[in-house]
Formats: structure tokens, C-alpha cells, sequence
């Protein structure tokens, strides 16, 4: 038995590294791909026009994807591809067992380790682990947050969130990235 838990063990550290690797993979050769337009754009034979309006340096905004897994109950008025309000989310973040926000790019990644079921979420038992993804606009401050009450905190107040995915998981494997509650 103790061989089984040690094979387990193993395995999951192997998909957690795994999908470590593929996001450090996607975000390195996104940053390459923004060199090199840098590169080209100073090879560029074109004048330089210097302007008198100020340089905007606030945050550069950007949807991000708020990954949760939240019991059945939780969810009940919560609909795929609908517009979900900034209170009804911190519910959602308070019920969450585990969560992750990150850059919309690498939710495929996210989504491929998880394993869901085609079972309907208002039959299920409510204490039934549901995973939720919501696209939050302007959620650039919420990203890589590890503590639920900081990831509320930063949570715009005025942005548009659409719930992307609300699916059944078959089990809690392929949490690894998640933070746990």
C-alpha cells in the first residue's frame, strides 16, 4: 500500500512539473516574441515623433481567469457564458477550496490536467467539488495571488466577469498549481 501512495505521490509531481514547464515555456517565448518586435521596431528606418502628451505608466489592464473549485451548493445560481457580478464572486472565493488566477493564455493548460465529468451540477449532492472559471476584466491586479482575501481585495469592483466553465470534476487530481484552502 505504502508503494501505491509513493506511485501517486510521483505521478502528480511529475504533472505538476509537467505543467510548470509548459507555462514557463509559453510565458518565455511570449517574452521573446515582444524582444524581438522591440528589436524591429529600432531597425526601423522611421523617424522618431516625440509628443507632448504625458507617458501613461499606470498597469497595463488585461482580462485575467480566475480558476476555482467550489462545492455544488455554492453554484446554484451561477450560469456558463453569463455576466456574474463582483459580489457573487467573492461568495464564490469564499466557498473556494481551491483557486488560481492567471493570465488567460494559459487556462488550456490549466483545463487539460483536470479531469470533469458530464454529470448535470443541479443533480449532483451539493458537497460535489464543481470547477468554475471566470474571465475577470481588468483583473490584472489578481493575478498570482495566493491568499483568497487579496485576491477579493483586488477584484475590480466595476469590471465586466463572464463565467467561461462550470463543470463537474471527477476527482482533485491535477490541482497541483491550485492554491488549497
Amino acid at each position: 500500500m505504502p508503494d501505491l501512495f509513493e506511485n501517486l505521490r510521483r505521478s502528480l509531481d511529475d504533472i505538476s512539473d509537467n505543467i510548470s514547464r509548459h507555462i514557463d515555456n509559453f510565458v518565455s517565448s511570449k517574452e521573446q516574441k515582444t524582444q524581438q518586435k522591440s528589436v524591429n521596431r529600432a531597425r526601423s528606418s522611421q523617424p522618431t515623433v516625440i509628443s507632448s502628451k504625458p507617458v501613461d505608466n499606470s498597469p497595463q489592464k488585461f482580462t485575467v481567469a480566475l480558476h476555482l473549485v467550489v462545492p455544488a451548493f455554492v453554484v446554484n445560481n451561477t450560469i456558463e457564458n453569463h455576466l456574474i457580478t463582483a459580489s457573487d464572486i467573492e461568495k464564490l472565493i469564499d466557498n473556494a477550496r481551491y483557486f488560481l488566477c492567471t493570465k488567460s493564455a494559459v487556462t488550456d493548460l490549466i483545463e487539460e490536467s483536470l479531469k470533469f465529468t458530464n454529470e448535470n451540477i443541479s443533480t449532483i449532492h451539493e458537497r460535489s467539488e464543481i470547477y468554475i472559471r471566470i474571465n475577470v476584466r481588468d483583473g490584472q491586479e489578481m493575478l498570482d495571488k495566493k491568499v483568497p482575501y487579496i485576491l477579493k481585495r483586488n477584484l475590480p469592483s466595476h469590471g465586466q466577469s463572464v463565467v467561461i466553465k462550470i463543470a463537474c470534476l471527477e476527482d482533485l487530481s491535477g490541482l497541483e498549481a491550485f492554491n488549497r484552502i
